[in-house]
């Protein structure tokens, strides 16, 4: 059995940023969020022959400017290699390029191949002139209806797509924006919550009068988990305001403090979570998507509540993206359109 915190093993084979692959490259997979924009040139088994990324995500894109976002990143592998692209993420926001409808859940990795949206991007030099090129996008997901209450998300469908099927079990993707995920046994995504935790903290971090007590410094995992403690024990009610009075009272240091706000967001999202979708077995690890820093972090609080998890690569996503360019058949249509 998995411990608790372990890393797993890669879902796909990832053949380094540079080095030669001996496998046909068969599409350009494109994580294109609100803060970063990834691309991939992917092998017909998931292998990421190149990989390139920007701090150019679709919040900071200016004037609608996509295209000279994306093409600087990729425009050589479209003219060597004659691939499509397929982009997922908030590219497919009323935000991004295109607004691509929401598929309703429970959704499969073909009902998103059904649903793509498509955008046509400018001429790239070395394809024959005046030909465009294809952008296609993943459509996010959302939860229901009016009366249940909507809940969406955009990038992560793709994330969870990217690994292999098998039991039914529930998946953790820190972020921002954490997701909660539930996927059935036969690899639909049945449900998932968004819980604002990274932005929450952010705020009160650097925009509250929190911060004003609060100072940078070395980490203090000691703080981050009293934070967990007591978020566990209590929830958040008054416990926010513990972080003033923590440091006015000398109960922590200022810069121990940003740790433990940590923890009492990260510990009461768990709370939450682990009573809205009830893991069935303690001893049965929830994988954790998402950048090690961050996965780390949460291995750390689910311990305190005795709930064994499994870190995930972050790189699934592009296994994801080949996947569903496989339902939909792109790998065998043209890069450019007429």
């Amino acid at each position: 059995m998995t411990k608790s915190g372990q890393r797993a093993d890669p879902p796909m084979r990832d053949a380094g940023a540079t080095q030669a692959c001996a496998d046909k490259p068969v599409l350009i997979g494109i994580d294109w969020g609100s803060s970063n924009l990834r691309v991939a040139l992917v092998d017909e088994h998931g292998g990421l022959m190149d990989r390139r990324e920007s701090p150019v995500g679709v919040f900071a894109v200016q004037e609608g400017h996509f295209a000279e976002a994306l093409l600087p990143l990729c425009a050589d592998w479209l003219v060597q290699h004659q691939v499509p692209l397929l982009a997922c993420g908030m590219i497919g926001s009323r935000q991004g390029i295109s607004d691509v409808p929401y598929v309703t859940c429970p959704a499969s990795a073909n009902d998103l191949a059904e649903r793509l949206g498509q955008v046509e991007l400018p001429p790239v030099d070395g394809l024959t002139p005046g030909q465009a090129v294809q952008l296609h996008i993943v459509a996010g997901l959302n939860t229901g209806s009016h009366a249940a209450g909507w809940d969406v998300l955009r990038g992560e469908e793709t994330q969870l797509f990217g690994l292999p099927d098998g039991a039914a079990r529930l998946f953790v993707l820190p972020g921002t924006h954490s997701k909660w995920m539930k996927r059935s046994g036969g690899g639909q995504i049945e449900t998932f919550q968004t819980y604002m935790t990274g932005e929450l903290f952010e705020l009160l971090r650097n925009h509250s009068s929190l911060s004003r007590v609060m100072s940078a410094g070395p980490a203090s995992p000691k703080a981050f988990q009293q934070g967990v403690a007591e978020a566990c024990a209590k929830g958040l009610e008054n416990l926010l305001f513990r972080v003033r009075t923590a440091g006015l009272m000398g109960r922590f240091q200022s810069h121990e403090l940003p740790d433990y706000l940590s923890g009492l967001l990260i510990g009461a999202e768990i709370k939450a979570g682990l009573s809205r979708f009830s893991p069935p077995d303690k001893h049965t690890p929830i994988p954790l998507l998402g950048s090690p820093e961050l996965t780390q972090r949460y291995a750390s609080a689910f311990a305190q509540f005795g709930q064994a998890v499994v870190e995930m690569p972050g790189d699934a996503v592009f296994n994801g993206l080949l996947r569903i360019a496989r339902a939909a058949g792109l790998l065998n249509r043209a890069t450019v359109a007429t």
